[in-house]
């Protein structure tokens, strides 16, 4: 017959003094993470941002100076500025004691709609960004497309600026920094026109990134050379073919 041990182990008691002492502890360390100036918000920083004022961006949060840290809602800041159509994410952060982060990826402006009297900026998705009264450098003008009238946020949806958008966002930046125009005609035939006045013709939009090595290196040789251009025709990235006036 086994011997059958029970173990010695005894239940603690519940040691009403110390729980009232904890819970005390809690309450005042919670009134003062809420009371204390110490956790005032002094400076809302703003990072990522490269096309939109930091005002701006600040205004879009809605995070108010002096307010206690801890009673803003991140999420909803957050969400705040998702809703303006140049942010593509927003993060919203604390840093104790008094400093508020917010980093924001930026939605880039791929190219130029022309509308009425100034341009729509629309990034590689066709989401409109914003209107401008002139030209941005290093975003050429997109011709060729008959876009009806959207507001920023919206997307512009046609096939052919899905086509003109594939090819500028294939090419690299020294090229697209080069560019002044891009026209798409209705067959889907694309041609480029740089700042010099080059005509580049690009084919369809298929061999995109060859197509865009190929023509870096053209460029890169013609302006060492000095020469005149009348037209670049890489519609097919193995054979490219330059005239020279």
């Amino acid at each position: 017959m086994k011997d059958t041990f029970q173990s010695g182990k005894k239940k603690r008691k519940w040691n009403a003094p110390e729980s009232l002492f904890f819970i005390f502890l809690v309450l005042i360390t919670g009134y003062v993470f809420l009371r204390s100036p110490l956790f005032e918000i002094q400076r809302v920083v703003v990072r990522g941002n490269q096309y939109l004022v930091e005002d701006n961006v600040r205004n879009a949060a809605d995070i108010g100076l002096g307010v206690n840290i801890f009673k803003i809602n991140l999420a909803a800041a957050a969400d705040r500025l998702k809703t303006v159509p140049m942010i593509k994410e927003a993060r919203v952060t604390r840093v104790l004691p008094s400093t508020v982060l917010i980093t924001v990826t930026e939605r880039r402006p791929l190219g130029l709609l022309p509308a009425g009297n100034g341009f729509f900026e629309v990034d590689e998705e066709g989401i409109c960004l914003q209107q401008t009264g002139s030209g941005v450098p290093g975003v050429p003008i997109i011709t060729g497309v008959q876009v009806d009238v959207v507001k920023p946020g919206e997307i512009v949806e046609t096939e052919l600026l899905a086509d003109v958008l594939m090819m500028i966002s294939g090419l690299p930046d020294e090229v697209v920094n080069q560019l002044s125009e891009v026209h798409i005609d209705p067959d889907g035939q694309i041609k480029a026109y740089t700042l010099d006045r080059i005509k580049c013709r690009l084919g369809e939009a298929v061999e995109v990134r060859e197509k865009g090595v190929v023509l870096a290196r053209i460029l890169q040789e013609l302006q060492k050379q000095g020469a005149k251009v009348d037209y670049i025709d890489i519609s097919s990235s193995g054979k490219p073919v330059v005239k020279y006036y």
